[in-house]
């Protein structure tokens, strides 16, 4: 007799929290904890976990998503839904008023009234710190990103702030009284436009980010922060090494302030140059990051606007992180000498099997050099759950702001098809990105 969802689910659980436990205990660090105001070596936005690790972690989230699904009062889920808004906006607050920063590194904590007195608001209490004693709180592992000195700031106070906006014109925009609003697939007719009350498109020449150079340098510092979240895994689990051996270099199109091209540069020494493009609008910032890594010498800003002709043309590895429209402009240029790259989410089905090989089982044929993930084990869904949220919500994020979205592998196989190309090989990293290997049809 097979075993019911809740017991097989405890099962996996326990076993990939024992093996994430093993894998930390191999490398020399302590189990990580919420009550200290110390970060762990583990929260380093640089840090890769080793492929077991990141097998466990997947695995243990996705058990803890179902679990939670499974035990929780539906009611009670569909109000903490419901309230979420509120919760994010106290994320926000705190970010804003310099909370983190404030508390810096005691683990005693600071008392209300020091609080109040110091960020000029009248007493709080957030869920991301910890109370170290009754009316006394600190820092833990989450808040001490939103610290104004981490790239987790922007994104805790611009992009938080942004989205919380669109958000309001999402279901507008996908529900629209208007039949020829509602299936326009083109970047102006968004919730971003219903809910900022404009006719511009929030990216290309002449959009938001165009208008307000102000704007880029916070949208580009925002991305500061989700890029390197899949740059380490994106860095090690593809041989860059050898594919731009003989490239004159590689050219990132869309590449925000530099984050995957100095991962690259750093891991990489042999590779000659790295070109980073974007709009020029996020050169100051892009400069600014690449300058503080000390790879001005070898990683270097280019202004492009995707939705025009590549200036780009020779023997380059081009990596693009999305965008169908831009896909056209780099086949002109692409020969067999140059390659393209595609770094962006695949995204999964959400499909469940009653059958599934057990993770102790998977994780025993691991290979520890070459990153390949486990399959699903019992009642995991295919995407592996709340372990692949943020693929889902980059997905309605985009949806939401250019009218883009992220593709299933059937997809991402008719667009880059309509585009006069072909796919040879799908990469994947130890992150939410994966890696497609895309030449000349």
């Amino acid at each position: 007799m097979s075993l019911s969802e809740l017991t097989s689910l405890q099962k996996t659980l326990n076993s990939a929290i024992d093996a994430f436990k093993a894998e930390l205990a191999a490398q020399n660090l302590a189990e990580p904890s919420l009550n200290t105001s110390k970060a762990h070596p583990i929260d380093d936005i640089t840090y890769l976990p080793t492929p077991a690790m990141f097998e466990a972690r997947r695995v243990a989230l996705a058990s803890l998503g179902l679990i939670k699904s499974l035990i929780q009062s539906p009611y009670d889920a569909l109000a903490a839904n419901t309230w979420m808004t509120l919760e994010v906006a106290g994320v926000r607050l705190a970010a804003e008023i310099g909370l983190a920063t404030v508390l810096g590194d005691s683990e005693d904590g600071l008392s209300i009234h020091e609080i109040a007195e110091e960020t000029n608001v009248d007493g709080i209490k957030l869920g991301w710190f910890r109370e170290t004693e009754q009316g006394y709180f600190a820092n833990n592992r989450l808040s001490n990103l939103i610290k104004k000195d981490q790239p987790g700031f922007h994104l805790a106070t611009y992009m938080n702030d942004l989205f919380n906006k669109v958000s309001v014109g999402f279901s507008e925009m996908i529900n629209h009284p208007d039949p020829e609003f509602k299936k326009n697939t083109d970047p102006f007719h968004t919730a971003f436009q219903l809910s900022y009350k404009t006719d511009v498109a929030f990216f290309g020449a002449g959009g938001w980010l165009t208008k307000d150079p102000q704007e880029a340098v916070k949208f580009g510092l925002s991305m500061g922060a989700v890029g390197p979240t899949s740059d380490p895994g994106v860095a090690a689990d593809f041989p860059w090494g050898d594919v731009a051996d003989g490239m004159d270099a590689v050219v990132d199109v869309g590449g925000g302030q530099g984050t995957l091209c100095c991962s690259l540069a750093a891991k990489y020494p042999n590779i000659k140059k790295f070109i980073v493009q974007d709009l020029p609008e996020t050169r100051e910032a892009a400069e600014s990051f690449i300058e503080s890594k000390g790879l001005s010498d070898k990683v270097i800003f280019e202004a492009q606007d995707f939705f025009k002709p590549q200036q780009r043309k020779g023997k380059y590895l081009f990596v693009m992180q999305r965008g169908a429209k831009m896909l056209k402009h780099i086949r002109d240029v692409l020969t067999e000498d140059s390659r393209l790259l595609i770094i962006d989410t695949v995204i999964q089905p959400a499909v469940v099997s009653s059958e599934g090989q057990e993770l102790v089982q998977s994780l025993l044929k691991l290979n520890k050099n070459v990153y390949e993930p486990v399959p699903p084990p019992q009642f995991i869904p295919v995407d592996f759950g709340e372990a692949s949220r943020i693929q889902h919500q980059i997905n309605v994020a985009l949806t939401a702001l250019c009218n883009s979205f992220e593709r299933t592998l059937p997809q991402l196989q008719e667009m880059v098809e309509l585009g006069g190309l072909k796919i040879k090989k799908v990469n994947a990293t130890r992150g939410w990105a994966s890696i497609t290997e895309v030449v000349l049809a």
